[in-house]
């Protein structure tokens, strides 16, 4: 028993790091495909992406996590051939589910890109449209070797995809911009079609690696227990399917309506394009960041509040939930604020083809981004402790309401001239913050969190503040120098000093807290001294 634990939590932490990498490099792709080739071609980019991810969601978000259980359930009653059945029927519906998604991308790209008000952008559908096949298969095995406790597989597959796409796409986008910038995004998508082939391969080979196990296994199996394995898959994926588009869905509204709209309010393509490209490329990819951390921390809470909520560990159940609301609020309010105060350095650093007028948009657009890093940081935790309680539906529902939000302020803030493509931003933020509201005061109520304001909210405000007004100081008096680069630098490095200094002398963490954090014992002696 303790070594399967051991082994489940070992596999944990190899998909953890493995997604904190995959984050990483992904925003290290885009921020030199941005600056290659330039505002109007990330439009195109950018157009086509919403879309690719939309409909791989049917293949890529539940049905991995459906197959990965039931071959987990049919593994630990020692089914090793009822595990190998799940597998072979999930790969012959992803399969199916690839081929539809891939020609529907493929024949109906001349429309999708009429709907985004880029018809250039047609070919960059059609190169993207065969990786849809590619991921599909490869979340068969994903799924499959996950259910074995074999994370490697994923882990690897993983980092080579987004190492493939930084490497392919980045060269292939900056040789063929010179045909024009919609050559370029083309490009970049070949790159990212290409390295889904190589995480297949990758898959493949960790797969064949481990065959001689399986054989031996399924050779020494219990007797198959026939069962609508189709049907059951379909029955697991679907709710975990659904929360999923949600999030893709939000990025094909902006893609369809964003540029649209401000065509019709009188700008010129070019304007809008580079508006849109702003907003999802700069501002967006950097407001996106800190919710890897969020993601990564709610995800190692789950496992602990489920395991309490079998015990009926009531106590435990709160003080691991709230937690996770702490957790939340440490790091997406510091993170939101630095975001706001360095908006226009950092822009102007990462991206530094940009003209004034473009990086004073992007700093105005990121200022408004930034406040929905707070709700977006509550969303993920409390999200990941409402699906420990055992009702993963109400954050479902939550987003879903925040996505309608989302749409009609859409609509009615970017159609005013004075707002324009703030409105999509400020859209975007009304969003999270009604999600992320709602799933804190369920979760409040359905675990009796015993909310403590000085320790769970103000801590984190007060330090946030701090921070903020010492990075302002620090970035102006260096900018008065010259040294606009060095100053961002040095300023995030005090930044995050002063916080973490604050966040031992506050105590913001109990010595019970502790224990849930990785490395919490060395920091319980640190804030708390010798005794425990």
């Amino acid at each position: 028993m303790e070594k399967k634990k051991t082994s489940f939590v070992q596999g944990a932490a190899v998909l953890g790091v493995a997604g904190l990498l995959v984050k990483i490099i992904g925003a290290v792709f885009r921020i030199p495909l941005n600056n290659a080739v330039g505002p109007i071609g990330m439009s195109y980019y950018e157009v086509v992406y919403p879309y690719y991810s939309g409909l791989l969601v049917i293949s890529s978000s539940g049905l991995p996590t459906a197959i990965s259980k039931m071959v987990s359930e049919r593994v630990t009653a020692g089914d090793y051939r009822g595990a190998h059945k799940v597998f072979v029927t999930a790969m012959r519906l992803l399969v199916c589910l690839g081929l539809f998604t891939g020609l529907l991308m493929f024949f109906g790209s001349e429309g999708l890109s009429a709907l985004s008000s880029q018809p250039e952008a047609h070919l960059s559908f059609k190169v993207l449209s065969p990786a849809l096949l590619v991921v599909s298969i490869m979340c068969a095995y994903r799924g499959y070797l996950q259910g074995m406790q074999r994370m490697t597989g994923t882990a690897l597959s993983q980092i080579v995809e987004q190492v493939g796409k930084l490497a392919i796409g980045l060269t292939l986008a900056i040789k063929l911009l010179p045909k024009g910038p919609e050559y370029a995004a083309m490009g970049a998508l070949i790159g990212v079609t290409a390295s889904e082939f190589l995480a297949l391969l990758t898959i493949i080979f960790v797969y064949n690696r481990y065959r001689p196990s399986i054989r031996r296994h399924m050779e020494q199996s219990a007797p198959y227990a026939p069962s609508p394995i189709a049907k059951n898959l379909i029955l697991l994926a679907v709710p975990i399917t659904l929360g999923a588009s949600i999030s893709s869905l939000s990025g094909m509204v902006d893609s369809a309506m964003i540029i649209r709209i401000l065509l019709n309010l009188g700008y010129s393509k070019d304007t809008a394009q580079t508006a849109y490209s702003l907003l999802r490329s700069n501002v967006t990819t950097l407001t996106n960041m800190p919710g890897v951390l969020t993601m990564a921390l709610a995800m190692s809470l789950v496992p602990a509040i489920s395991a309490s909520v079998a015990r009926r560990d009531k106590s435990s159940v709160q003080n691991i939930s709230r937690l996770g609301m702490k957790l939340a609020l440490i790091i997406g309010l510091p993170c939101s604020v630095g975001l706001f105060v360095l908006a226009k350095p950092i822009l102007g650093m990462l991206y530094p083809r940009l003209t004034e007028a473009q990086l004073t948009l992007a700093a105005d657009l990121m200022h408004t981004a930034s406040i929905g890093v707070i709700f977006l940081s509550l969303v993920q935790a409390m999200t990941g402790i409402i699906q420990g309680l055992g009702k993963p539906n109400v954050p479902l529902f939550n987003l879903f309401i925040g996505f309608i939000l989302k749409v009609i302020t859409l609509v009615a803030l970017t159609n005013i001239p004075s707002i324009n493509i703030q409105g999509a931003s400020i859209s975007t933020v009304i969003c999270y913050a009604f999600a992320g509201i709602a799933d804190t005061a369920y979760a409040v109520r359905k675990a009796h969190i015993n909310m403590n304001l000085w320790d769970v909210i103000l801590k984190p405000v007060l330090s946030s503040a701090v921070m903020g007004a010492m990075v302002y100081m620090c970035f102006a008096f260096m900018n008065e120098l010259g040294h606009v680069t060095l100053g961002v630098l040095l300023s995030v490095t005090l930044g995050v000093c002063v916080y973490g200094i604050l966040a031992i002398y506050l105590r913001m963490f109990s010595r019970e807290e502790l224990n849930y954090i990785p490395g919490g014992r060395k920091l319980k002696r640190l804030i708390y001294g010798s005794k425990q």
